[in-house]
């Protein structure tokens, strides 16, 4: 399972697969590590294959992890692209464009009122250093548009209403 994980203005890749024991991870390109994970009350107890070993205390927040390591705390969003996906679906079927990852509204191509076709360019959003043009996911009226320009949106974030 790959999983984009964002503390601050940085978002990662990581990829955690099921092992004979414990888990295979994988941080952005880094290598892959072999890791016993287990929950000890309120922490990740987590043993490395090179035995180096970290409790991380962890605490559920509503949007996110307050993780704590080496004394540092740090708040981590992760988000679980099959889910976000089943989401965006969903949404889309209603006629909401929604972000699927963190970033910033470079451009908004449309005004509410005009008419658009599926697959049409609507807004166009800077993520990790790539510009992406969402598109309509059906033909429709623009409803509305909550995005503006310069903008630092979450993944999740609706952008316009089509009608």
């Amino acid at each position: 399972m790959i999983y984009d994980v964002t503390i601050g203005e940085q978002t990662l890749k990581v990829r955690v697969e099921r092992a004979e024991t414990g888990y295979t991870v994988q941080v952005g390109d880094g290598p892959q590590r072999q890791v016993d994970a287990r929950w000890v009350r309120d922490h990740l107890s987590m043993v490395f294959d090179d035995q180096r070993s970290f409790d991380v205390p962890l605490a559920r927040a509503k949007d996110g992890w307050h993780v704590g390591v080496r004394g540092q705390g740090y708040f981590a969003k992760v988000i679980d692209p099959r889910r976000a996906a089943l989401r965006l679906s969903s949404a889309a079927e209603e006629g909401v464009l929604m972000t699927t990852m963190p970033g910033r509204v470079v451009a908004v191509l449309v005004k509410a009122g005009d008419t658009v076709t599926k697959g049409q360019p609507l807004v166009v959003v800077e993520a990790m250093k790539m510009e992406n043009e969402l598109k309509a996911p059906r033909d429709g009226v623009v409803e509305q548009v909550f995005a503006q320009v310069g903008a630092a949106l979450e993944s999740g974030v609706k952008l316009l209403q089509l009608g």
